[in-house]
């Protein structure tokens, strides 16, 4: 039996971990400082261990003989890589360990490696912020903080006085990590469709999970992740888009486990956002993936590990998913508490709907609805027909857009069971 070990396994890590256990292999947990609640939740049949330091965690693993560490989340990323590359386990090149986590040391590797990138500056303090400005030729100009997930922080500045606000907002708060924002990262708007591609290497072979198109929507000058759609089949762009990310991935010494890398096809070409190397967050059951797949992006990395057949059968064939697939980050129309949820069997009701992941429960506060972190639930559609599934899609956003999806306990607190009521027969199918 294999045994392999998942650092901080939250998130998407925890369908990782559920596909080794589906193939036979043992898995083993390490959790690091700040997610001792979710070390004292999981179950972990394979064994589980809350790092105290690295060299009594890396003591602890060579005693348990592993075959291969991964990361299990972002905030896994760097000590999964550290603590495999200690072990003599496969893992990504250690000299560019920084340029996988921060967005500005990623641009430099890009321009090292004669990739084409964004414009991107970092300032420490707002006292740096003018000679930063002065190298961007145009607005709107991103401000994001250098190491967060979720679209955290990020903020799409038109003014160079809303450059300063933003900035300001973020120097020296803790992110969605829980780090500080020592440094917060400005960078060139990217404009153009938005595309994701989910990797899975193995000794420096990328073999692609998935290509997915973005729909942003920009509220608050913050751009808000509506849904992912599926590319069934690439076109010359696609294709050029595809190639360029893994030039990404080998300029950052990518060539061992699971990334997740955004681009946007700007009229100069593909642009990299950034890559993340790791499963696709927040959440990934594997049910709607197979589906439309055959595969998720964490059962290909199980199998990839464990040297299975179907990640050689997927890297020998083009790449070709049988159906279409989209992914909707669910939104509460405002900050509150969640009253009731009315527009989940509306949903449930549209012909290509799969299934729902991590729907909150009623009572559930959702602080900050602009986040892509999932807390107001995913929902996933399945279906041969690619106008079908885009109609339900549009479906689901109506719901969420007139405030129908869930009843709110906020400080807009009306009337909004009557509303409901009222309202929801004419958005039904």
């Amino acid at each position: 039996m294999m045994k392999i070990v998942i650092v901080d396994p939250v998130s998407s890590g925890a369908s990782l971990a559920e596909a080794f256990r589906e193939r036979g292999a043992e898995t083993f947990h390490v959790y690091q400082p700040g997610l001792e609640a979710a070390f004292a939740a999981d179950p972990a049949p394979g064994g589980k261990l809350l790092r105290t330091g690295f060299d009594e965690t890396l003591t602890a693993l060579r005693r348990y003989g592993p075959d291969a560490v991964l990361a299990g989340s972002e905030v896994g990323v760097a000590l999964a890589d550290a603590l495999a590359a200690a072990l003599g386990l496969p893992h990504n090149a250690v000299g560019l360990a920084p340029a996988r986590r921060d967005k500005f040391a990623m641009a430099q590797a890009l321009g090292r490696a004669g990739v084409p990138h964004a414009a991107t500056a970092a300032v420490a303090g707002e006292g740096e912020l003018g000679t930063a400005l002065s190298r961007f030729v145009h607005y709107p100009v991103v401000v994001k903080p250098a190491a967060s997930a979720g679209s955290d922080g990020l903020a799409i500045c038109d003014t160079e006085a809303q450059v300063y606000e933003a900035v300001r907002g973020l120097l020296g708060r803790a992110n969605l990590l829980g780090r500080r924002n020592d440094v917060v990262l400005l960078q060139e708007y990217l404009a153009g469709p938005h595309y994701i591609l989910d990797t899975v290497s193995v000794a420096g072979r990328h073999v692609v999970s998935d290509v997915l198109t973005v729909r942003f929507d920009e509220v608050e000058g913050r751009p808000i992740q509506r849904h992912k759609t599926l590319k069934v089949s690439l076109d010359p762009q696609d294709h050029a888009v595809v190639t360029y990310g893994l030039q990404c991935l080998d300029a950052l010494g990518v060539s061992e486990g699971a990334a997740h890398t955004e681009i946007r096809l700007t009229d100069a070409g593909p642009r990299l956002i950034e890559v993340n190397c790791r499963l696709m967050g927040p959440i990934l059951p594997s049910d709607p993936y197979l589906a439309a797949l055959g595969h998720s992006q964490a059962t290909l990395w199980a199998d990839a590990v464990l040297k299975r057949a179907p990640f050689d059968e997927l890297a020998a064939r083009p790449y070709a998913p049988g159906r279409q697939f989209a992914v909707v980050f669910l939104r509460a129309k405002g900050p509150g508490t969640v009253r009731a949820m009315p527009g989940l069997d509306m949903i449930r009701r549209l012909a290509t709907f799969h299934s729902f992941a991590k729907l909150p429960s009623v009572g559930t506060e959702i602080k900050d609805p602009l986040l892509t972190t999932g807390t107001a639930g995913l929902a996933y559609f399945v279906g041969t027909d690619a106008l079908a599934v885009l109609a339900d899609v549009d479906h689901v956003h109506a719901l969420e857009d007139s405030g129908l999806l869930y009843d709110m306990r906020g400080p807009a607190d009306g009337a909004q069971g009557q509303r409901h009521e009222l309202l929801m027969p004419s958005i039904a199918r």
